[in-house]
């Protein structure tokens, strides 16, 4: 599966620290081995008596996730994105503008 996000892609997230998200929502976690290090991934799954959250990366086979590191406690979650804008493509920003005749 592609990437939901490119190099470049900016991110609007909505700080929620410590809350228990739902499966499918992407989320910025805390990486539970890297001090100073935030990712972004979806949800795959939630377990709500232990508060343990279990991240995928949307390209499964180059993503650093749970798959590694295990299920991460709720306390690592920092925020819910809710919007992600890719930046526009070089070939698009170098081109002429195009006159317009009114």
């Amino acid at each position: 599966m592609e990437p939901g996000l490119h190099d470049g892609s900016w991110v609007v997230m909505m700080p929620r620290p410590g809350w228990l998200p739902t499966v499918g929502e992407v989320v910025v976690a805390r990486h539970p081995e890297r001090a100073g290090y935030e990712m972004i991934k979806r949800v795959a799954a939630v377990s709500r008596p232990r508060r343990l959250v279990w991240l995928a990366g949307d390209n499964r086979a180059e993503s650093t996730d749970s798959d590694q590191f295990g299920p991460i406690p709720a306390a690592l979650m920092v925020g819910r994105v809710i919007l992600a804008v890719r930046p526009w493509p070089p070939r698009l920003l170098l081109r002429r503008p195009t006159r317009l005749w009114l």
